[in-house]
């Protein structure tokens, strides 16, 4: 029997992302797009799963559909230009689209929005080699922004204007502004594949969706496999997952400041004989953490499978993969909540359900260490409804469940 053939609209860099399909991998043909070219590709581990394709290499949204005749279109984000006109041409040829889940999301993204967030001034450095990469990859992007020019000029009128004035308002505005001058719902994917209820309330607020949006719940496959642990004995030990604030100048983080946030953190738990372990985001740049390679240990998804037994603290920012941390009944969990740009309290998820301690001071780690089992315990009472509200299910079968979804016809 033929394999339906399935279209992934994201970033297919990111391991993490593509891994949401584990369970999928076998039921589909995977087709992989988000990039202009292939000097785009970084990481090849989406070959595993299917093959890529580039906006470049049709000649419009209708062209590519016809080309790649996918039974269904899975949306990381309908944010961009090219985002948008496919979308569309997929509803005008009754193509079901979806949106996928593939983060933690709450409200502080609403009052933030993304110039409060990212309100260093960019390196101008940077700016240069961005704007000599343009230069060199001109005929891809042109080739590109046609894309988006022959699929509305196939598009009924009404579409069509619909595509000019997101182009309008976008070229001036961040994705979550733009939500608020748009409401229009030809911008959002016929269904959603949410996390969580919780998780899913900030997209019926900022894509302003009625009450009747079709949406599944299914968990998050990424942790299926943190499902299964078994609490060991604890080590003498924290964990930090950290985030790229630094790189990508999040909240106003500096390279200055991260220096700074690894010195005292090292030296307090130093100074309390706890090992610090660090997992990295994947689009972290962690050049700094490996100058304190003597008083840390960098870890991977393995190495962490295999630490999550056993420790005991967990710290970190606002990052979804402190959830199952929060989840686990063995587990205490620490948010770090001084921002250079204000304190936003970005973890709020958790520290309003109960299962983090937010500080605004490393040097309040010191107590926590040393009275560790009462702060457990404070938490422990709430972990149960947070699991229920922000994991849904945490129960090793999330990936199963977008599996069926993506198989079902019954939508």
């Amino acid at each position: 029997m033929k394999k339906p053939n399935i279209l992934f609209v994201g970033n297919y860099n990111r391991r993490d992302y593509v891994d949401l399909l584990l369970k999928s991998k076998n039921e589909f043909n995977f087709f992989f797009l988000e990039f202009s070219s292939p000097k785009e590709v970084k990481n090849h581990y989406f070959k595993t799963y299917g093959k890529c394709i580039f906006w470049k290499d049709y000649r419009d949204a209708f062209d590519l559909l016809d080309k790649i005749k996918p039974a269904k279109v899975l949306f990381l984000f309908i944010e961009a230009y090219n985002h948008v006109a496919l979308n569309t041409a997929c509803k005008l040829v009754s193509i079901p689209t979806f949106h996928l889940e593939h983060g933690l999301r709450a409200d502080y993204t609403l009052s933030l929005g993304s110039e409060r967030i990212q309100s260093t001034p960019p390196d101008t450095h940077l700016q240069l080699l961005n704007s000599l990469n343009i230069l060199l990859n001109f005929k891809d992007r042109w080739k590109t922004r046609l894309f988006l020019l022959n699929s509305i000029k196939r598009f009924p009128p009404p579409e069509a204007e619909f595509i000019k004035e997101f182009i309008k308002i976008r070229s001036k505005h961040n994705f979550l502004d733009t939500a608020v001058y748009i409401k229009s719902h030809e911008r959002q994917p016929a269904f959603y594949i949410s996390f969580s209820e919780k998780i899913f309330c900030t997209h019926q607020e900022y894509d302003v969706l009625s009450d009747q949006q079709k949406v599944y719940y299914i968990g998050i496959p990424y942790f299926d496999k943190l499902a299964s642990i078994i609490p060991a004995t604890p080590i003498r030990a924290v964990l930090l997952i950290d985030q790229p604030l630094a790189e990508h100048s999040l909240l106003n983080w500096t390279v200055q400041k991260k220096r700074q946030f690894i010195q005292t953190l090292t030296q307090v738990c130093s100074n309390n004989h706890y090992k610090l372990y660090v997992k990295p985001h994947p689009d972290q740049n962690i050049l700094l953490w490996q100058q304190r390679q003597q008083e840390v240990e960098i870890i991977n998804d393995e190495q962490l499978l295999a630490l999550a037994p056993a420790i005991p603290l967990i710290l970190g920012f606002y990052s979804t993969l402190l959830m199952p941390f929060a989840a686990f009944a063995h587990t205490t969990v620490v948010t770090y909540e001084d921002h250079p740009a204000g304190n936003f309290l970005v973890s709020k998820p958790f520290t309003e359900a109960g299962v983090a301690q937010p500080i605004y001071d490393l040097e309040e780690l010191h107590s926590i260490l040393q009275n560790l089992k009462a702060l457990h315990q404070k938490q422990l009472p709430h972990k149960a409804k947070f699991t229920e509200e922000w994991m849904y299910k945490f129960d090793g079968k999330a990936g199963e469940r977008l599996r069926d979804i993506l198989l079902s016809d019954a939508l």
